[in-house]
Formats: C-alpha cells, sequence, structure tokens
C-alpha cells in the first residue's frame, strides 16, 4: 500500500448482536492458543444449524424514513451496519464531504429471500401476479444504494459479488476517487443453502464444528488526511493488502480444492506489501468454517508462514455468513485484540477468493 490507511469506525448486524458494541463482549471458542490447539479441537456434533440475526431486529430502530422502512431484510440488514458504522465513526459530529464518502458492498448470493418471493409471484400467475414493489429489491445493488441513501452518502457506490469490499475501497482511496469508504459485507440466509447443508450434513467433511448463519457488517475506511482534517480518531490502521483466487473452488466450500497454497499465498503476499515478517503477527485471524479442506488448507498455511501465537477463527463463532465474513472478521478480530497488536486476516469466499490484510490496532 502506498501509506496505511485508517479505520475509523466498524459496524455490525449478525446473530452475535445488533451493533458493534455487542460483538466486542466476551465469546468463547473461537480464539486458541497456538495452530496445534486449532488442529486438536474435535468437531463434536455432526448436526448443522444455522445462525440468524435475533429476532429483535426492527429497522426503525436505525433509520426512521416510511420509505426506507418498507424494505425488505437483505437491504436492512445493510441500512442497520451502514448506520451503526456511522455512528462509531463520528461522522454526524466530526462530518466530511458527502460528496467523497461512498460504500463498497461485497455479497454472495444477494437478496434470496426477495427473489424467491418475487418468482413465485411470477411464476405462479404470472405478470399480474408479479409485485413491482419486490422486483425492486431483486438486484444485487439495492442494499448498498439505499445505506448510501439512509446516511445521504453521494460517493464511490460499487457492488462485488465474491470480492473484497476492503480491497476495492483501499484502491479507491488511494486512487483518489474516494476520501471514505464504507467497505460493507453481507449476506442473509436463505433457504438454498440452509437447506443444502442440512441434507448434507451427516456426510460433511469436517474438521472443526460448522454452521452458517447472516450477517451485514461495515469497516470504514478513511484517508489520513480526511480523518485528520475532521479530527476523527482511528481504531486501527490498514498496513498491507494481498489477493489471490484458488483454482477449481465451487459454490458452497464444500469443494474447496484440497492441498491448495492459496491462503499461504495470499498471507505472505500481504506481509509483504506491508513490509512486515510473521514475527510482527500478534493474532492471525483465520478464514476457517470448520470444513474440511478449507480448514486442513489454512492450517497447513499458518504452519507454513511459521506462525506460532494465537488464532481466531471467526467463523465458528458467528457462523458461515458467506458474503458477510469479511468485515465482520475485522470487527471481531479488533473487539478480540490489545491496543498496539497486529492481525493477519484472511476471507476466504466461495469463489475461491482469498483476500488477506494486515491491521494493527490503534
Amino acid at each position: 500500500m502506498n501509506e496505511p490507511l485508517a479505520i475509523t469506525g466498524v459496524g455490525a448486524i449478525s446473530s452475535l448482536g445488533l451493533s458493534a458494541r455487542e460483538h466486542a463482549k466476551d465469546h468463547e471458542n473461537w480464539i486458541f492458543a497456538d495452530v496445534d490447539t486449532v488442529e486438536a479441537t474435535s468437531s463434536g456434533s455432526i448436526g448443522h444449524s444455522v445462525r440468524e440475526v435475533p429476532a429483535g431486529f426492527r429497522i426503525r430502530d436505525y433509520v426512521t424514513s416510511v420509505g426506507l422502512r418498507r424494505k425488505q431484510r437483505f437491504s436492512q440488514l445493510a441500512m442497520a451496519a451502514a448506520v451503526d458504522a456511522f455512528a462509531g465513526a463520528h461522522f454526524a459530529e466530526l462530518p466530511a464531504d458527502a460528496e467523497r464518502i461512498g460504500i463498497v458492498a461485497n455479497t454472495e448470493y444477494g437478496p434470496q429471500r426477495v427473489v424467491s418471493d418475487y418468482l413465485d409471484g411470477l411464476l405462479g400467475g404470472g405478470l399480474m401476479n408479479a409485485s413491482p414493489a419486490l422486483f425492486t429489491q431483486t438486484v444485487y445493488n439495492v442494499a448498498n444504494g439505499q445505506a448510501s441513501l439512509a446516511l445521504g452518502l453521494k460517493g464511490a457506490n460499487s457492488t462485488l459479488v465474491g470480492g473484497s469490499a476492503v480491497a476495492y475501497g483501499a484502491q479507491l482511496i488511494e486512487t483518489g476517487k474516494a476520501d471514505a469508504i464504507f467497505a460493507m459485507s453481507l449476506d442473509e440466509t436463505n433457504e438454498i443453502m440452509t437447506d443444502h447443508f442440512d441434507a448434507a450434513a451427516a456426510d460433511l467433511d469436517r474438521e472443526l464444528p460448522f454452521s452458517t448463519g447472516e450477517a451485514a457488517a461495515v469497516v470504514v475506511l478513511e484517508s489520513p488526511r480526511s480523518a485528520g482534517r475532521r479530527g476523527g480518531e482511528p481504531i486501527a490502521h490498514l498496513l498491507g493488502l494481498s489477493l489471490a483466487s484458488a483454482t477449481s473452488a465451487g459454490v458452497s466450500y464444500v469443494d474447496w480444492p484440497e492441498n491448495d497454497d492459496t491462503i499461504a499465498h495470499t498471507m505472505r503476499a500481504a506481509l509483504g506489501d506491508a513490509g512486515l515478517g510473521v514475527g510482527d503477527v500478534d493474532i492471525v485471524v483465520g478464514t476457517a468454517n470448520g470444513l474440511g479442506a478449507i480448514t486442513r488448507n489454512e492450517i497447513a498455511a499458518i504452519r507454513g508462514i511459521g506462525h506460532r501465537g494465537p488464532i481466531a477463527l471467526p467463523r465458528l463463532l458467528a457462523g458461515e455468513c458467506f458474503g458477510g465474513n469479511e468485515a465482520l472478521a475485522h470487527v471481531l478480530a479488533l473487539s478480540a485484540a490489545e491496543p498496539g497488536q497486529t492481525l493477519l486476516v484472511t476471507v476466504s469466499t466461495v469463489n475461491g477468493g482469498v483476500t488477506s490484510a494486515l491491521v494493527r490496532k490503534a
């Protein structure tokens, strides 16, 4: 990276709570002393569980506009996480130029619930039963569009499918296209994936406990100049990034390629980009979700780079949240770290993308 970017706020909505503050509570069974402890952990139950956002979630607790309140769950989760991050970065009392603040959202499956509802009407009764109100909510970029409207952000706005919102957001800032970016990750639970894992539960190749979940989370990236100009206090700094892609990955992590070295390659490249060695890393924050090949690959990668310290595996805590994983991993990692600690955060996507980031907590 050209220079470290500031992380000035985070937001999160997941099964763990309805704000980033709730995600900072003490949680067990996701932070391990070292790689040997991870490898020795038994998977226990062979069932499949689903971890959803708490039933008490109400969009009107975050956004009061009647028009926005009618939006579907996918958009609502995004808006709530963005509002949480907006407050965490203190943009209300320490404002920046709204024309220079943007949102990059990453999802893997998009608004599947509303797509299903819309198609039920269309296929069941033709165009007369196809809801125009639902149709406007079926596009993948609806979430970041509604989040931008809710916050009055007028800057760069992009949607990724199976990408890295953090990496793309950092690029937008480094190339001068934005002063700050809400790097958002989200996916809702949907019957396609939950039914898939329910049916396969007894035969899943797993190394650790496995569940699926849903989440919307945001990391606010900001240029040091922008943060300094408005008086924003960084909670962390982004020191380096690397992206790569594993071949032969599919659509559910079950078919992650065995003996693949993409995770190890990406970790090493991120360390190189940050100009750090593995000895500078206090905590490795992993991408393992408990399923066999990807978990074994990551254990091998951590051994391969020579890290012998603590390992945090956020997906064991929140569940496999698909598009929601990246920003949520940063939220949870920062909540677990001590000031001054350096984190190597790695996130994979079902299509084989792997992103590693070096982050130092302020």
